[in-house]
């Protein structure tokens, strides 16, 4: 048993004892602590890469190339996300342990996805009668992305 432990400490040594050691080492507490939440994260990364998408059609269809403006808002949106859910799980994570709260914070980012690319997909199918529920309230989403009046379709 003593040279386990021995062989283990000095394991341990050789890995931090270079950068590289000690940036792993702080990269597995992060996923080791934001473990119990991953799905949250994960669901939220998936709705924004969907709108991401969305976003691209759009922007082929109006005959323009704004993958790098795309790209540029989707970093943002992932870091503003993340700041913001990683927030909230830490400040619920000293009460208890369970995603409750975290949960419902998802639960409105991943709502607000939802809500982005539904305007892209009413540029894209206007007839489409799930999303044509949505019009008059994704009015101005919808003027602010495509330079046309309701009126034309």
């Amino acid at each position: 048993m003593d040279i386990i432990i021995k062989s283990v400490i000095n394991r341990l040594r050789c890995i931090l004892s270079s950068v590289y050691g000690w940036l792993s080492a702080m990269a597995v507490y992060v996923f080791h602590f934001f473990a119990p939440a991953w799905y949250l994260f994960a669901a939220v990364g998936i709705l924004i890469l969907i709108d991401l998408g969305w976003g691209i059609v759009v922007s082929c269809k109006k005959g323009g190339f704004a993958y790098s403006a795309a790209a540029r808002e989707t970093c943002k949106k992932i870091a503003i996300y993340v700041s913001c859910l990683g927030s909230v799980y830490i400040i619920e994570h000293i009460f208890h342990s369970e995603v409750t709260f975290t949960s419902i914070v998802a639960g409105l980012a991943g709502a607000c996805e939802i809500w982005s690319f539904s305007a892209s997909i009413l540029i894209i199918a206007p007839n489409f009668p799930f999303i044509s529920l949505f019009r008059a309230q994704l009015r101005g989403k919808w003027r602010k992305s495509w330079d046309v009046t309701l009126t034309t379709y």
